[in-house]
């Protein structure tokens, strides 16, 4: 078994995993803000809705960058060097395993795949990983494309402050699924343009795996979004395929749960 946690900018799912990759349990709640306090009511909700006597070890996912089994900035939580691992090991005795949600998520989508797979989660952030032939990619292993500079409206933003799941619904004051507006289909498309086609330029991917609230409604714009990438991007790129996060919502516990394996096959 494997106690996969995949910790979000306003929400945290903790799933259960057996070795086979059935989820047998899971819990959410809402990501507390403080990182102290998030980390208690994390342990709470371990202690009271999990029985870790079976558990082989545990795989956390964290937005930002992880260096060492330690996330040293979480983009838009404001914590910093978080030692969950070790405070993890200390409370409950597990061997734990921390690495980027988003790696996590690409792993789990693409780990079938052959070829180069770039996953995009556009949720309350933007986050990104990079798959070749089923394995994470080590050059990409930093990969934060939501906190890229554009010029968007004639002001330089972070991508993700105009593109993301929950620009999105902050401008249109609706979730993404109660978007019917072509018009406002065609603005969303161009938001995530900016940062997909200058993207899709550099790593030259296969496919583009996409995730979050926003890209798993990639149905109701991809025959648009292709139509405009593969005008934007240079004759020697190769249009990649679209696809649709198979896992959805539960893509980065996925991925936690293949981590843990893949880690615990190399001790």
């Amino acid at each position: 078994m494997y106690l996969c946690i995949d910790i979000g900018g306003t929400k945290t799912l903790i799933a259960l995993v057996d070795a086979a990759g059935n989820i047998l349990h899971s819990v959410k709640f809402a990501t507390i803000q403080n990182q102290r306090q998030f980390y208690e009511n994390l342990r709470q909700q371990i202690r009271v809705n999990f029985c870790i006597s079976n558990i082989k070890s545990c795989a956390v996912a964290m937005p930002g960058i992880v260096k060492r089994n330690v996330a040293i900035w979480l983009g838009n939580l404001d914590w910093h060097d978080f030692d969950i691992a070790k405070q993890l090991k200390e409370d409950f005795g597990l061997t734990v395993y921390v690495e980027n949600d988003a790696n996590l998520a690409a792993l789990a989508e693409a780990h079938h795949s052959k070829g180069r797979s770039l996953y995009f989660t556009f949720s309350t952030g933007i986050g990104g990983g990079v798959v070749e032939d089923g394995q994470l990619a080590k050059r990409y292993s930093d990969f934060e494309p939501g906190h890229v500079l554009y010029t968007y409206e004639g002001v330089e933003k972070e991508w993700e402050d105009f593109a993301a799941a929950s620009a999105i619904n902050a401008k249109y004051g609706k979730m993404v699924d109660e978007i019917t507006d072509p018009e406002d289909w065609l603005d969303i498309t161009h938001r995530m343009l900016l940062g997909l086609t200058p993207m899709t330029t550099s790593i030259k991917p296969d496919r583009i795996i996409f995730g979050g609230p926003l890209g798993l409604a990639l149905n109701t714009y991809r025959t648009q979004l292709r139509k405009q990438l593969s005008a934007k991007l240079p004759a020697k790129v190769k249009m990649p395929r679209l696809v649709v996060a198979k896992y959805g919502s539960f893509s980065v516990i996925y991925g936690c749960y293949r981590y843990a394996k893949l880690k615990e096959s190399h001790r």
